[in-house]
C-alpha cells in the first residue's frame, strides 16, 4: 500500500509539471527568534524526492545561490542517502555547519469562478420579456469555473552544529510548466526570503 502511494506520488509530481504557466510565492515564513545573521561555511543542500531529476535540479539551483553549498547527491552516496544514521555520520564528518532540506509536501486542484458581465438593470427581472431580453444580453459572458494545479514545497533552513532549525517556509506553485522553472521560482523565492528576514547574508 506505500509502495503504491509512493508511485502515485511521483507519478501526479511529475504529470504536475508538465501543467501549463508558473507562478511560485512564499506563504508562510518563520525564523527562530533568537536567529543572529550567520555565514555558514558549508551548506549542504537537499530536497527530498525519489524524481532523481528533479532533486539534481533542485539540489544544483539552491547550492550555487548559497556561498558554500553543496549539493546532496554530490556527496552523500545513495547507498545511505535514506538511511539517517549513516547520512547523519557521512554528513558530519565532512564538516557540514548548515543545511537547507527541501521537500514536496502537498499537491492539490485550485478551483476558482470567474464571474461574468453583472446585471446592470435586475428591474429587468420583474416581468418575462424584462428577463428574456437581459439574458441575451449577457448570454455571450457567463461566468466559469478554473481549476489550478497547486504545489507546496516546505524549505528549511539548519544549524547543524546545534541540529536546530533556524528558518522554514512553504512556497505555493501554481501551474508550473516545466521543471526548470518550477525550481528556479520556488529557490529565487525562498533564497529572497531567507536573506530579507536575516536568515542568510545578502548575496
Amino acid at each position: 500500500m506505500r509502495n503504491s502511494y509512493r508511485t502515485h506520488h511521483a507519478v501526479a509530481f511529475t504529470l504536475l509539471l508538465a501543467a501549463c504557466s508558473g507562478n511560485t510565492s512564499v506563504t508562510n515564513s518563520w525564523k527562530d527568534p533568537a536567529l543572529a545573521l550567520h555565514q555558514y561555511q558549508k551548506t549542504l543542500v537537499l530536497f527530498i524526492s525519489n524524481e532523481s531529476n528533479t532533486r539534481r535540479s533542485a539540489e544544483d539551483q539552491m547550492a550555487k545561490r548559497i556561498r558554500g553549498g553543496v549539493a546532496a547527491y554530490t556527496v552523500i552516496p545513495d547507498s545511505i542517502l535514506k538511511d539517517t544514521p549513516a547520512a547523519k555520520a557521512f554528513v558530519e564528518a565532512q564538516g557540514f555547519d548548515g543545511a537547507v532540506i527541501m521537500r514536496p509536501v502537498a499537491m492539490e486542484k485550485e478551483t476558482n469562478y470567474v464571474p461574468g458581465a453583472s446585471y446592470g438593470v435586475p428591474a429587468g427581472y420583474r416581468s418575462a420579456w424584462g428577463y428574456y431580453g437581459a439574458g441575451w444580453g449577457y448570454a455571450g459572458d457567463p461566468g466559469h469555473y478554473t481549476q489550478d494545479k497547486v504545489l507546496y514545497v516546505e524549505s528549511n533552513l539548519y544549524s547543524l552544529k546545534e541540529d536546530k532549525l533556524v528558518w522554514s517556509s512553504r512556497s505555493k506553485s501554481y501551474n508550473p510548466d516545466n521543471m526548470t522553472k518550477l525550481v528556479d521560482e520556488i529557490v529565487d523565492q525562498n533564497i529572497a526570503e531567507m536573506r530579507k528576514q536575516g536568515a542568510l547574508p545578502p548575496g
